[in-house]
Order: C-alpha cells, then sequence, then structure tokens
C-alpha cells in the first residue's frame, strides 16, 4: 500500500519549476501614511536647489537575479539614472521607469557617445573590407554613418519615454591639428552636435546633458542648451587630479556654473584595486563628492555623475552604501 500511495504520489506531481514571488514587506506596506510624506519630502527635495546627482546603472539583465539588477532599486535620492542598454526595453523597465518618475521624481537618460559610434563605425568597416564579396564597393562614408546612428539612438527618447539624453563628445583640439585633420574633426563636430543642438530644439520637454570635453567644442551656443556638462574624471587618482581636469574644461565660453566631475564605483573583481579607488586606497566616488561639497574658485559645482552604481548593491548589511554616502556628503540634509 506505501509502494502504491508512493507511485500515484509521483505521478501525480507537476515537475515543471514555477516562479514564485516573494513578499519582502517595507516601509511602503507597513506604514503607507509615513512612506506617502516620505514621497511628498522627497519629490520636494528633488525640486529644491541642490547638487544633482547621476548614475550610470547597467540594465543589460532583462531578467534581473537580483535587486541590484532591477532599476525600481537604486537609491531615491539619485536625480538621473543612465541606463547603459537603452534599447529593446521590456514591460518590467518600462514600468520600473515610470515608477521611479512618478512616486521619486527620478529622471532616467541614456548615452550616445560619439568615440562608441566611431569605434563601431572603423569595425564595420574593417569587416567590410576583409569580405572578399565586396571587392570593388565602396563602404559608407563616417559621416553618413554618424548622422544615421545618431539620429537612430535619439528616436529612443520618444519610443521608450526618456527624459533625455547624455550627448558624450570628446572632439579634439584644434591648436596642432593640420589643415585636412583640423577641417575634417570640425565636420565631425558640426554633424554630433548639430543633431544635439536642432534635437533639443525641437524637444523643449527633454533633457539635454553635455559630457566630454567642452574645451573642444566651437560652437558654445550648445552649452545655452544642455543642462548640465559632465566631465569625465575616472583617470583622476585624487582631487588635485579631478581640479586639474575641470580647470581644463572651464574655458572661456564655457557655463562654469553647470560642471560636474565624473567618477566610476569600484568592480566588482576583488583583484582590481585601480578602479574606482584614489591613491591611498579612497574611493573616488566619497573623493570627488568631498571634493564637489567644496567651495571652488573657477567654477560652482553642479553636482555628481557616478559610473557603474550595479557595483555598489552588493552588500550584506546596507545596499548602495558608497552611492548613499556620497549623496549626503554634497547634500548633507539626505538621509537615503
Amino acid at each position: 500500500m506505501t509502494c502504491l500511495a508512493l507511485a500515484l504520489f509521483m505521478g501525480s506531481c507537476d515537475t515543471d519549476i514555477e516562479t514564485v514571488d516573494i513578499n519582502e514587506p517595507g516601509i511602503e506596506t507597513q506604514n503607507t501614511e509615513l512612506y506617502t510624506t516620505y514621497l511628498t519630502n522627497l519629490k520636494a527635495y528633488k525640486s529644491s536647489t541642490h547638487k544633482v546627482v547621476f548614475g550610470w546603472f547597467d540594465n543589460s539583465k532583462k531578467m534581473p537575479a537580483s535587486q541590484g539588477q532591477s532599476i525600481i532599486a537604486v537609491p531615491d535620492s539619485i536625480d538621473y539614472l543612465v541606463l547603459a542598454s537603452p534599447t529593446n526595453l521590456n514591460t518590467r523597465e518600462l514600468n520600473e521607469i515610470e515608477t521611479i518618475r512618478t512616486t521619486k521624481a527620478t529622471k532616467t537618460l541614456y548615452e550616445i557617445n560619439f568615440e562608441t559610434i566611431s569605434t563601431a563605425y572603423d569595425a564595420e568597416l574593417q569587416a567590410f573590407q576583409e569580405n572578399a564579396d565586396n571587392a570593388g564597393k565602396t563602404f559608407t562614408s563616417f559621416n553618413t554613418y554618424l548622422v544615421d546612428t545618431v539620429q537612430a539612438r535619439l528616436a529612443l527618447c520618444e519610443k521608450y519615454n526618456y527624459d533625455g539624453v547624455v550627448m558624450t563628445f570628446y572632439g579634439k583640439s584644434k591648436i596642432y591639428l593640420g589643415e585636412d585633420e583640423k577641417t575634417e574633426t570640425i565636420g565631425q563636430e558640426n554633424d554630433f552636435v548639430g543633431i544635439a543642438k536642432d534635437w533639443k530644439e525641437r524637444h523643449t520637454d527633454k533633457m539635454l546633458v553635455l559630457a566630454g570635453k567642452p574645451q573642444n567644442i566651437t560652437d558654445q551656443t550648445i552649452f545655452d542648451l544642455a543642462s548640465y556638462i559632465i566631465i569625465p574624471c575616472e583617470s583622476a587618482t585624487s582631487q588635485s587630479g579631478v581640479t586639474y581636469l575641470m580647470d581644463k574644461a572651464a574655458v572661456t565660453g564655457v557655463p562654469t556654473n553647470k560642471l560636474l566631475p565624473l567618477v566610476t564605483l569600484y568592480s566588482l573583481d576583488t583583484s582590481d584595486t585601480k578602479t574606482g579607488y584614489w591613491t591611498g586606497g579612497t574611493y573616488a566616488a566619497i573623493g570627488a563628492a568631498q571634493w564637489a561639497a567644496s567651495d571652488h574658485d573657477s567654477f560652482t559645482i553642479a553636482g555628481l555623475p557616478l559610473d557603474n552604481i550595479n557595483n555598489d548593491y552588493y552588500h550584506a548589511t546596507f545596499v548602495y552604501p558608497t552611492v548613499r554616502k556620497a549623496i549626503s556628503i554634497i547634500n548633507p540634509t539626505v538621509k537615503k
């Protein structure tokens, strides 16, 4: 009888594994009134004058294995979340973007990087040239490729209802360029920056952020359309290094009240003791936050952008501790 019962039991078992939603109660369910008040205060803070925080977020995992890969779990006090994979957003991502926008006033952006486009073009050109079937054929010019790519990427803003874009352009100093190279460089700049200007003028409800080296941009009218100008400072290893890079960017014509220094969080590879660290073992995010919170003679720092914030999630006792500490340093009244 025991064997028969066991056989019947095994035969009736459904061996398919089903997803189980785990309900982890938080303040939003434990004390709804308190949480509503918190969100109201959070939105008031976001709309007030303060040093803004950008967070670059890797959303490449479409089916998150943990909250560290989930948009909804980023610190509430982040003002702008920049998604690293802006295409092919799924329903979960779109819902989370809308949730953090409406409940926490966190805006979501994405980046269009000139250098990334240039690298992709070189790879496609090489593959084209190495293909024997293309003998005698002509590959599209870089400028045409650039314009088509930027326009296609900008279309994502409306398709997925992003709040804006970060346009990254390093350019080149024109001082030591020959005439041919100078003409080529200015032409590429005119295409990239010109499209950004035209797009912003036609999308007044969307946000334009510049990143790169503004000192190399000839048409400085773009600065009036940009809300912020991000200066990459990942190569800096100290506060003096950040100051040096910011001073180089703060040339005549660049609005010095829109500048922000970009640094990165540490790597998840424990053997990597350089990425995200300054000399002496200080976290770059903390050192840059302390620097941004200080007064400077040549410029007024508008906030702090942080790259690879996902890496700061994985802590047993407190998620995003370094990001949260950096935010509290530049805006001391912020607790979360």
